[in-house]
């Protein structure tokens, strides 16, 4: 596993989503839900928990923009604060596709960097998804322009997470639970023993989540 100090170099390869992973035909309208991969990863990594998830939902897994090593990624690592254009300009790309959807885009489920974009996503437009189940994943750790609007809407939020994650070290654990509380409706799922990973018990409470937003429509 990668850990927070060895990190490659990102190479911007699109600013438009080139590749999904489909997980419905193309006359499916029910409503989409975006799975978004965490760093060095693709857009088949996720599409294995479709089998698990509710299926009065539809799922659709976006590859990222950026190269990173033999994968993809949304932005570059280690964040910086003081440049957020990388976390931009997937945001804006998601975007895009998301406008071009015949079906609904209602939600996103991401994973590290996924969870990041997942919540930029609203920070941008805290009605641009109804809910976002956030895995391991954390907010740009600096203020942004819609973050007023979205602790006034306050969507739905799932945050699964790993106690011996070593991505949440140095009280990071504590900032994205202050700001996913004052932003969001938070459910938290916290794995003591887990790391860097997603286990059974927090695939139920994503499927729990999910089934409860399905019956919301």
């Amino acid at each position: 596993m990668t850990t927070p100090s060895q990190y490659a170099p990102v190479e911007l390869l699109s600013t438009t989503i080139d590749e999904t992973a489909v997980i419905r035909s193309k006359d499916d309208q029910r409503p989409v839900v975006l799975l978004l991969h965490g760093l060095g990863s693709h857009e088949g990594d996720l599409a294995g928990l479709v089998p698990f998830l509710p299926q009065e939902l539809a799922y659709v897994s976006l590859r990222g923009i950026y190269r990173y090593a033999q994968g993809y990624a949304w932005f570059e690592m280690p964040m910086d604060p003081e440049r957020p254009e990388a976390l931009q300009t997937s945001a804006a790309a998601v975007e895009h596709w998301i406008g071009a959807q015949d079906a609904p885009v209602i939600g996103a489920i991401g994973f590290s960097q996924g969870g990041a974009l997942a919540l930029q996503l609203l920070r941008r437009d805290p009605r641009a998804l109804d809910f976002v189940v956030n895995l391991s994943g954390f907010p740009f750790p600096a203020p942004m322009p819609g973050d007023d609007a979205l602790a006034e809407v306050r969507p739905p939020a799932l945050w699964g997470h790993g106690g011996m994650d070593p991505h949440f070290a140095d009280g990071r654990e504590a900032a994205v639970r202050e700001f996913m509380s004052a932003h969001t409706r938070l459910e938290e799922e916290r794995r003591p023993q887990l790391g860097h990973a997603v286990d059974e018990v927090e695939l139920r409470a994503v499927a729990s989540f999910l089934q409860r937003r399905a019956a919301e429509l």
